[in-house]
């Protein structure tokens, strides 16, 4: 049989919180209810439902979502049912969020901001019928007493729905990301490759008539600035299908790591042109000197790196 039942807040201040548990004798440390806490918030900011294996118990706990997103009644709540080892949290996925409205739809008040909240402020403003509510539900659950409606049950987790289309899209994303990113690894030992070739006398008297490091150089900036296009459109798409949904911030930071490479690929250009410096600048006849001038000039106008938001 479940060890039992706990309500579990939210505020931006204190992250999560123990607010009431049902029945009294059972243990959850701070630890574990910030771990349940937390993998809500990073399955996604809607109302949803997770199972989870933690030290000592397993768990199927119900989030009711962010204010600012889809939310089920009262916004930034966990009720979390704890399990023995041996038993299954799937057989709850479906009654736990069904009973959640016999705890959440009793507080008095049942929206407010936790952004400027605190945890003070959560419990005057939820009142004290959680106090009878939480062992109503705990009852209800462990005595199948509640009716799966699949229809309502659709209804408060409709964003784990949509999950499942953005959820292949990102993955689609994420293949041409990498795509992308053998095509960045391929120009990179193309430039590793001139840097070879320059170090050598007939590399530059080539160097002299076609400056082709010059040209590919160019090339090289306008194939990353059309890939930097490129991984923008599909950041955009990607944000507007996902509707604040916590994977949006997953792919932001691969986007940004993503820049974080190509402005890496600008330092190794630079260094590559800084040492050919290096190699012609002891010659001083006209040739010589001239190709310095060149490459000093074309120095300063490669500053492009791409700004981070």
């Amino acid at each position: 049989m479940p060890r039992g039942i706990c309500l579990i807040g939210w505020t931006n201040k204190e992250g999560f919180f123990l607010i009431g548990k049902y029945p009294e004798n059972f243990e959850l440390t701070d630890e574990e209810i910030m771990r349940i806490g937390s993998l809500h918030r990073m399955r996604r900011l809607d109302a949803n439902v997770i199972t989870l294996k933690l030290k000592e118990l397993n768990c199927a706990s119900f989030f009711s979502g962010l204010i600012t997103a889809q939310y089920h009644i009262a916004p930034n709540f966990v009720i979390a049912l704890l399990l023995e080892k041996n038993e299954e949290p799937k057989d709850y996925i479906k009654t736990l969020p069904l009973g959640a409205k016999i705890v959440l739809s009793e507080f008095p008040i049942k929206r407010f901001d936790a952004r400027t909240t605190t945890f003070q402020d959560v419990l005057s403003n939820i009142g004290q019928t959680y106090k009878q509510t939480l062992p109503v539900l705990y009852e209800a659950l462990i005595n199948n007493g509640i009716e799966v409606n699949e229809d309502e049950l659709a209804i408060i987790l409709s964003a784990e729905q949509k999950a499942a289309t953005i959820e292949r899209e990102y993955e689609q994303l994420k293949e041409d990301l990498k795509n992308k990113e053998s095509m960045i690894e391929t120009l990179h030992n193309m430039i590793k490759e001139h840097t070879a070739q320059i170090r050598s006398e007939e590399t530059l008297a080539r160097f002299q008539a076609t400056l082709d490091s010059k040209l590919q150089i160019e090339e090289l900036k306008t194939k990353i600035s059309a890939f930097q296009k490129d991984v923008s459109d599909k950041e955009q798409a990607f944000k507007a299908e996902q509707n604040m949904n916590s994977l949006h911030q997953e792919t932001i930071t691969l986007l940004l790591d993503y820049k974080l490479v190509m402005q890496q690929r600008d330092i190794e250009t630079r260094e590559f042109l800084k040492g050919l410096l290096d190699i012609i600048k002891p010659y001083d006849d006209d040739f010589h000197l001239d190709l310095v001038d060149r490459i000093e000039d074309y120095l300063k106008h490669i500053e492009w790196i791409p700004e981070m938001d």
